[in-house]
């Protein structure tokens, strides 16, 4: 078996996988080839010439947790964080949904922050979905106000 580096560019997937099994290096090995290079290269390389002393390891691990978050994921959040409440809900509405031939009613409390189904109040629609069907639901399409993006099988909604 190849110890250069350059030579485990040529071999197959099934060959790096076994290389992997043969070095004992812990956990399955990677599905993708380049990940399965990258790995063993890491492995051979850190055999070779030593691993990172415990001082790099610890400011390696102090560097990403305090790694600020990228702007792609800042946004994304702040996205969804502004459609949490994607239409608004005038105080004194009633939401009606029929499930399983049984009719739920759900009045709006607080223009949209509270809601009365049965007698008891409930900070989101979601948590009367789940009292509904047993299941998690996105409150806001249990009730209708939030339309799939892609309709289901192939049907229009």
């Amino acid at each position: 078996m190849p110890t250069d580096l350059p030579a485990l560019a040529d071999l197959t997937p099934a060959r790096l996988r076994e290389r992997w099994t043969a070095l004992g290096l812990r956990g399955e090995p990677p599905h993708f080839r380049q990940a399965l290079v990258r790995g063993l290269a890491w492995h051979l390389q850190q055999k070779a010439r030593g691993g990172l002393d415990a001082d790099t390891r610890r400011l390696l691990r102090a560097a990403v947790r305090n790694a600020p978050t990228p702007a792609s994921q800042q946004k994304a959040h702040t996205q969804r964080r502004k459609q949490h409440n994607p239409v608004p809900l005038p105080e004194g509405t009633t939401l009606v949904r029929t499930w399983h031939g049984h009719r739920h009613e759900v009045r709006v409390l607080d223009n949209g922050k509270r809601f009365r189904y049965r007698d008891t109040e409930y900070s989101s629609l979601s948590e009367i979905a789940r009292e509904i069907t047993g299941a998690r639901w996105s409150g806001p399409r249990f009730f209708g106000l939030k339309k799939l993006k892609q309709p289901a099988y192939g049907v229009d909604r």
